[in-house]
């Protein structure tokens, strides 16, 4: 039987030249709780704690809540009702080489979570970030030529009711790094759209462009280079791709929901060329008739009335089991799912990926956590922008002006809300 201790001990290689794009973390973790404050870092955790008060997770980390009901009567007892610091951890295996890596976290677990990397042999322990949200994603540079370390996260002060999902964790490498894209797709009339995108890369490029295809043709415009990042040789790139009758996206009630490929390609300083895929883009106009209480899709209405549902996304749904459930709300004769704020701010990617390509529509109750709402609200909107499927996003009367002008502002082609 594997033991806490020596799963920290037992650490995985990549083999040399191994080019992993992205090196999922989501299994092999160990769970444990404490009172508040009781462990202030990962060196006082393993000084202290014993073994009975760990367990190991089996299978992709899940909602502490979910953990706690897999315990035995005996292991229950060590975890106390009320308030507590959850603490869950993982090896992480060292890389064949020197190159940079980074962390990619789609959300961190708690409203107050800590993440460190610790080191095990020398005791070394370094914290990563700081979170005060449960929805924003962090991108962070792990330190070159760590060998035997372990990644920690710990959740403070947290009922366990109140512990909410634990997202996809990745490490990556060998590919483009760039921070997540400011996208905005436009159709400027019935013959011409326009596609604006803006992101910092990480690393030296000669050069980069943008490439958008469907039903075998293809659109390219060259991105510029702005503001260079200092010492890193990467900086900020801007550009703009105009597209002559671009096929566009519907509803299924009224026509086929087309959607076109979009791709970087990056000219590299030895001469390589690196392609990285940026989704699929949907072209629609959306307008609202208040008199008539309807739709209107590229100057068609939507059939009245329109026929919703209220949808809360599944705790970490599959893109294959949010393909077969849009398709059932489809076969249905469902035309938008109703997204409450509670399903959180990103919904699920894999949801909106289905409904861009099935041709329903969403609407998005916008919920914000008061410590982190800007930068919360910038990472989502860039992540709308190019949401063909997005028919309105509504915000709760508690944020403030400010906040809804910006919203109206970066969505121009959906539906802005109050509550």
């Amino acid at each position: 039987m594997i033991t806490f201790a020596d799963s920290l001990r037992s650490q995985g290689r990549l083999g040399p030249g191994c080019a992993d794009l992205a090196e999922s973390l989501d299994d092999g973790w160990w769970w444990g709780s404490s009172a508040p404050g009781q462990w202030d870092s990962p060196q006082t955790v393993l000084r202290l704690s014993q073994e009975p008060h760990w367990h190991a997770c089996d299978g992709p980390v899940a909602p502490i809540d979910t953990l706690v009901r897999r315990l035995d009567s005996a292991a229950l007892s060590a975890v106390h009702a009320g308030v507590r610091d959850w603490w869950l951890c993982r090896p992480l295996p060292a890389c064949a080489d020197r190159r940079r890596r980074w962390l990619e976290l789609d959300g961190l677990a708690g409203r107050r979570a800590e993440l460190w990397l610790h080191q095990v042999e020398t005791g070394h322990q370094r914290l990563l970030l700081r979170s005060d949200s449960a929805l924003l994603r962090h991108r962070v540079e792990l330190p070159a030529g760590a060998a035997d370390t372990v990644l920690w996260l710990v959740l403070r002060d947290e009922p366990v009711s109140a512990v909410g999902l634990w997202r996809s964790v990745r490490r990556v490498g060998e590919r483009l790094a760039v921070d997540a894209p400011a996208l905005r797709a436009r159709l400027l009339d019935a013959d011409r759209a326009r596609l604006a995108l803006r992101l910092r890369v990480h690393e030296p490029l000669l050069g980069l462009s943008m490439v958008l295809r469907h039903a075998g043709r293809r659109w390219q415009a060259p991105m510029a280079l702005g503001a260079a990042a200092a010492g890193q040789g990467g900086g900020l790139w801007q550009g703009l791709l105009d597209v002559e009758a671009p096929a566009l996206w519907w509803p299924h009630a009224l026509g086929e929901p087309a959607l076109h490929e979009l791709e970087l390609h990056a000219l590299l300083p030895e001469g390589g060329r690196r392609v990285l895929p940026l989704g699929r883009i949907g072209w629609r106009r959306i307008a609202h008739d208040r008199p008539r209480g309807r739709l209107i899709i590229n100057g068609v209405p939507m059939p009245a009335p329109l026929r919703r549902t209220r949808w809360v996304p599944g705790a970490q749904m599959s893109a294959t089991e949010a393909a077969a459930q849009v398709a059932q709300a489809r076969a249905a004769g469902i035309d938008l799912l109703d997204i409450a704020s509670a399903g959180g701010p990103d919904a699920d990617e894999a949801l909106l990926d289905a409904c861009d390509a099935q041709g329903l529509l969403v609407g998005h109750g916008l919920s914000l956590d008061s410590a982190a709402a800007s930068a919360q609200l910038a990472q989502q909107l860039a992540r709308w922008q190019a949401r063909a499927s997005l028919a309105w996003v509504r915000v709760p009367e508690s944020v403030p002006e400010s906040v809804i002008t910006q919203v109206m502002q970066a969505l121009p082609e959906s539906l802005c809300l109050s509550a």
